[in-house]
């Protein structure tokens, strides 16, 4: 009788061992589920942010595209060798240069959004770009960006921008 009873323990031991083995490693993959799905909302945001981002560039559109660099924790940016500590200076940079083109044709070539953390989002670029400037210049050439996105409130937001190019 002990004999039977040790071995009914010992099922019973083993099965609940098996079934806290099956809850901790179930839910593990749910974890790593909900990981996996956060970082993908995560790089389809940021991602759908830069097209938006490229479409005020392409309408020379130069208060829509500021409105994508943080007001309120934006760190800095640099445009080919020119470095900007303060988003004002910036902003207004770009937005003079923007009065001297006619036209501008932005085409990403190449996108590429690494999550850093839930709330900050490194995206790279390359991108074909075609400008007509106002004195009759045309310009063509290759583009590249590095963006460090940040999550605010309810939308991402840009904290330090490098934009390079080469002529073609």
């Amino acid at each position: 009788m002990r004999k039977c009873k040790n071995k009914r323990m010992n099922t019973i031991y083993l099965n609940v061992c098996i079934i806290v083995l099956m809850l901790i490693f179930g839910c593990q993959k749910l974890q790593q589920n909900d990981i996996e799905e956060e970082s993908k909302m995560i790089k389809q945001e940021v991602k759908e942010q830069f097209r938006e981002l490229i479409s005020a560039l392409n309408n020379l559109d130069s208060i829509a595209w500021s409105d994508f660099y943080s007001k309120d924790e934006f760190l800095s940016a640099f445009v080919s060798t020119d470095f900007y500590a303060d988003r004002g200076e910036f902003i207004d940079s770009i937005k003079h240069y923007f009065t001297l083109r006619e036209l501008q044709k932005v085409e990403p070539l190449e996108v590429q959004v690494n999550e850093l953390s839930p709330t900050v989002a490194l995206l790279t670029s390359q991108e074909k770009t075609e400008m007509q400037l106002k004195n009759g210049e045309n310009m063509k050439s290759k583009h590249v960006y590095t963006l460090l996105w940040k999550k605010e409130q309810s939308e991402w937001k840009i904290i330090h921008s490098h934009e390079s190019w080469i002529d073609e």
